[in-house]
């Protein structure tokens, strides 16, 4: 990405991705195999899940491919510059958004019950990186990414 953050026009939505962001910039090179709060996972299974849950987001409204890995079955093995993986799901999760009426009766989510209220589907995007925010912020020993708003 050329270092423009794509803004989605959901304050929650964008205020999370940045939560993501600023947590994955944080981790040190030696965080990434560090248990996180989530059972059995990794710094790096608990951020490529939550890049495959972005991306499964945009392609639920887009209908573009999603992740090109099993979410919920992370290798845990790091392929490339993290933070470029994480920008592209974040850019057109973004996209995705940006492009949906609010006014719409309801979008396609990849969680149940896959119909939501624009603004139930963008919290629950929103939500998703936030709480892998915290995850990983927690296992490398960071402050929490998440503000009371």
């Amino acid at each position: 990405m050329s270092g423009a953050v794509i803004s989605s026009g959901w304050d929650v939505l964008d205020a999370s991705h940045e939560a993501l962001r600023t947590t994955v910039r944080a981790v040190p090179a030696d965080g990434w195999h560090l248990p996180t709060p989530c059972s059995s996972w990794t710094v790096t299974q608990v951020f490529q899940h939550a890049v495959g849950d972005q991306l499964g987001f945009a392609a639920a409204l887009t209908g573009e491919p999603g992740p090109s890995f099993d979410p919920f079955d992370p290798s845990g093995v790091l392929e490339g510059d993290p933070s470029a993986f994480m920008e592209d799901a974040l850019a057109r999760t973004a996209r995705a958004w940006a492009g949906v009426d609010r006014n719409d009766a309801d979008v396609s989510t990849p969680v149940p019950p896959h119909k939501m209220s624009p603004w139930s589907g963008s919290a629950a995007c929103g939500l998703d990186a936030a709480v892998h925010a915290w995850d990983i912020a927690l296992a490398t020993g960071r402050p929490s990414p998440l503000t009371p708003e």
